[in-house]
C-alpha cells in the first residue's frame, strides 16, 4: 500500500503545479498514467506475498551445500510432455512461474512455527526431531541431493493419504501442520503434503519451497490455466544445483474418505521430480514461501 500512498501524494503535488487553465481532460490523463504505474509497481512488489508478513529474498543460501540456483534453466519449447500427454505452454504462465520461483517470501523461524504445530508457544523440537529421523530413514543409502529429493517425494506421495473428510478445512492449521500430520496417521490435504515434503527436505539440508497456486483438474483445463483460481499446493526443490518441481499429492491417489483409508490404484512417479516446463503445463504459481524449520537448531 505504500506505493499507492506515494502515488496519491505525487498526484496532489502535480495538481498544485499544473496550470489550472489547462484542459481538464489532459490532467485526468496524466493522473491516470501515474496511478496505473503505481498499481503495476504494487502488483510486482506484492506478488507471492503470503498472509504472514515477512521479509523477502533473505539470504538463506549458506545453509545448503550446493547453493541455490539463481536462474531457472530450462529449454524453451513449443510443447512439453506431461504424464497425460503433450501440450503447448501458456507464455504468461511460464513467465510468472519463473519469477515466483526466484522471488520467494522468506518466513522467519517464528513464522514458520505456524506450520509445525497447532499451538503457539509449544515446543517444536520433538516434532522436528521426529521429522528429521523420518527423513534420515527414507534417505538411507541415497548419495546425491537429487536422489534424496526423489526418495522423499515418492515416500510422501505413497504414504500420506489425501484427507477428503477434512477437505472443507483443507488449509486449517490442524490439518496441514507437521504435528497434525504425524498424529493423524499421515492424513492431510495438499497444503500438508507440500509442508511435510519441505520439512523432510530441510532435514537433509536441501533447499525446498512451498508453492500455492492454480492447477488443472476435472473442472479446469490446461488451456484455462491463466484464469483458474488458486486451488492447490506443491513444491520446488533445488537439488545438486538444479531446480525441480514436486507434486506429492499427485504421485498417487491414496486417500481417506468417510473414516476409511482407500488404497492407491495408481502411482505416478512423473510428479516426483518435474522439469520447469512440464510443471508449468499444469501448475501456475501464485505464492511461493521458504519456511525456516530450524531442524538442526
Amino acid at each position: 500500500m505504500q506505493e499507492l500512498q506515494k502515488a496519491r501524494s505525487h498526484c496532489l503535488l502535480l495538481l498544485k503545479i499544473l496550470d489550472y487553465n489547462m484542459d481538464r481532460s489532459l490532467i485526468i490523463a496524466v493522473l491516470s498514467l501515474l496511478l496505473g504505474a503505481a498499481l503495476i509497481t504494487g502488483a510486482v512488489h506484492y506478488v507471492g506475498a503470503n498472509d504472514i508478513d515477512s521479509g523477502k529474498n533473505a539470504d538463506v543460501s549458506g545453509a545448503y551445500t550446493s547453493g541455490i540456483p539463481t536462474t531457472v534453466a530450462y529449454v524453451r519449447s513449443d510443447v512439453y510432455t506431461t504424464y497425460y500427454g503433450t501440450f503447448e505452454p501458456i507464455p504468461e504462465v511460464l513467465e510468472k512461474n519463473e519469477y515466483m520461483t526466484l522471488h520467494p517470501t522468506i518466513l522467519t523461524a517464528a513464522q514458520s512455527n505456524w506450520y509445525i504445530t497447532e499451538q503457539d508457544g509449544e515446543d517444536s523440537k520433538e516434532i522436528l526431531k521426529r521429522i528429521s529421523d523420518l527423513s534420515d530413514e527414507i534417505c538411507k543409502g541415497q548419495k546425491t541431493e537429487r536422489d534424496k529429493a526423489y526418495a522423499l517425494a515418492m515416500w510422501v506421495g505413497q504414504n500420506v493419504a489425501y484427507d477428503f473428510d477434512a477437505e472443507e478445512n483443507g488449509s486449517a492449521r490442524n490439518v496441514i501442520s507437521l504435528k497434525s500430520i504425524l498424529e493423524n496417521d499421515f492424513r492431510t490435504t495438499c497444503g500438508g503434503f507440500a509442508n511435510l515434503y519441505a520439512a523432510l527436505c530441510n532435514a537433509q539440508g536441501i533447499y525446498c519451497l512451498c508453492m500455492k497456486g492454480a492447477s488443472v483438474s476435472e473442472n479446469y483445463t490446461r488451456d484455462e490455466l491463466s484464469d483458474i483460481p488458486s486451488n492447490h499446493n506443491w513444491n520446488a526443490v533445488a537439488a545438486d544445483g538444479e531446480w525441480y518441481y514436486v507434486d506429492c499429492t499427485w504421485i498417487s491417489d491414496l486417500s481417506y474418505r468417510s473414516g476409511q483409508t482407500v488404497p492407491a490404484a495408481e502411482v505416478r512417479p512423473f510428479y516426483a521430480l518435474m522439469g520447469f516446463g512440464e510443471m508449468s503445463i499444469e501448475h501456475r504459481i501464485d505464492r511461493c514461501e521458504y519456511r525456516k524449520f530450524n531442524i538442526d537448531e
